[in-house]
């Protein structure tokens, strides 16, 4: 009996999907997926649909890079959404990846 209770006071989000993506390769998804949000924004397209497409498009070949599907990612990031230590662990990650990528690009600039 305290089982089922249990069982049926866990939310989806608490249970860890079977398709869970690991957290250093959430972190590569995630760094790629803000990479391509900042590119989209610096195109300044004339429309949020235009935005919108691009966005998508850049996406799927991150997902496809990665070898995840949209529903994997998903679940993934409202499974470390909802499990906040884990998702700052993956966004430490990200930040570090973001800030190496772009000093990288500024001394290939200078």
């Amino acid at each position: 009996m305290t089982t089922w209770l249990l069982s049926a006071c866990t939310t989806p989000e608490d249970e860890r999907p079977d398709n869970l993506i690991d957290k250093n390769r959430m972190a590569d998804i995630l760094t790629e997926v803000h990479m391509a949000e900042a590119r989209v924004s610096r195109l300044s397209l004339g429309s949020i649909d235009s935005s919108n497409i691009a966005y998508k498009h850049l996406e799927t070949q991150i997902f496809r890079k990665f070898g995840v599907d949209t529903a994997a990612y998903r679940k993934s990031y409202i499974f470390y959404s909802s499990h906040p230590a884990e998702m700052e662990a993956i966004y430490k990650q990200v930040v570090g990846k973001l800030t190496n990528k772009t000093s990288a690009a500024r001394s290939n600039h200078s």
